[in-house]
């Protein structure tokens, strides 16, 4: 079973994985620019008429937020953990992001396409961490 010590703890982020990190941190920038400042432009359709659809957009904006703020401490504290940690609870988020894209969209289209394969890289990434801090 995998247990964690003082030493694993400490293990630092592989070169691979900050700059993967680093490129999460700017998209998620760029993406809760797009959800909170502008979603008109990347969104045909979309309004900012009602506090529902407000609420939406800025909640997402936040979410996006939070979870560059979680993966920029991590790469500033260069844990191989805090980032193993971060990754796990986005692709949850992302899966969940897409079970709701299909119900909504009544199947796959492009947005739900991207989320998986962003997904996908981030599981491929988190297990690249976890065999590094394993063999701290």
């Amino acid at each position: 079973m995998f247990s964690l010590s003082t030493a694993t703890l400490s293990a630092p982020i592989p070169t691979r994985a900050k700059v993967f990190g680093w490129l999460l941190v700017l998209a998620g920038i760029f993406f809760a620019y797009v959800y909170m400042v502008t979603p008109g432009a990347f969104f045909p359709g979309v309004t900012v008429d009602t506090f529902a659809e407000r609420f939406g957009l800025y909640s997402t904006g936040v979410r996006i937020l939070g979870s560059v703020v979680g993966i920029v401490i991590a790469l500033l504290l260069n844990s191989a953990v805090l980032l193993a940690l971060m990754l796990a609870t986005r692709i949850f988020i992302e899966l969940g992001d897409v079970v709701v894209g299909l119900i909504l969209n009544g199947g796959p289209d492009a947005n739900t396409a991207t989320l998986l394969a962003l997904a996908t890289v981030e599981v491929y990434m988190l297990l690249h961490l976890v065999r590094r801090i394993r063999q701290a």
